[in-house]
C-alpha cells in the first residue's frame, strides 16, 4: 500500500473514489485514495478504525443496447413465431 501511496496523484485518487464501481475489489486502492484526499484536506484517516463498507457497488451494462436486446428477446422470438404462423396458416417452429 506504501508503494501505491507514493505514485498515487491529487488526480488519481480523485478518479479512484469517483468510481468505486471500478476499484471495488481493490480495498487498499480505495483506502489510499481515501487518505490522499482528506489529506489534503488536512484531515486524518485512520484506516485501522474504519469498518468494512457499509454501500453496494453495482455497474451499469457497458452497452445498453445489447443488454436491452437480451432482457426483450425471448419476447421477440415469439412474438415472431405467432405473426409467421398467423400469416402462413401453418406451424413457425
Amino acid at each position: 500500500m506504501e508503494i501505491a501511496m507514493r505514485t498515487c496523484t491529487s488526480q488519481t485518487a480523485h478518479s479512484v473514489v469517483t468510481n468505486p464501481e471500478r476499484f471495488h475489489s481493490q480495498p487498499a486502492i480505495l483506502a489510499c485514495a481515501w487518505d490522499i484526499l482528506m489529506a489534503e484536506r488536512g484531515n486524518r484517516v485512520e484506516l485501522d478504525r474504519l469498518g468494512s463498507p457499509a454501500h453496494m457497488v453495482s455497474s451499469k451494462p457497458s452497452n445498453r443496447i445489447a443488454a436491452d436486446f437480451d432482457s426483450r428477446a425471448e419476447r421477440i422470438r415469439e412474438r415472431i413465431r405467432r405473426h409467421v404462423a398467423q400469416s402462413s396458416g401453418g406451424d413457425a417452429a
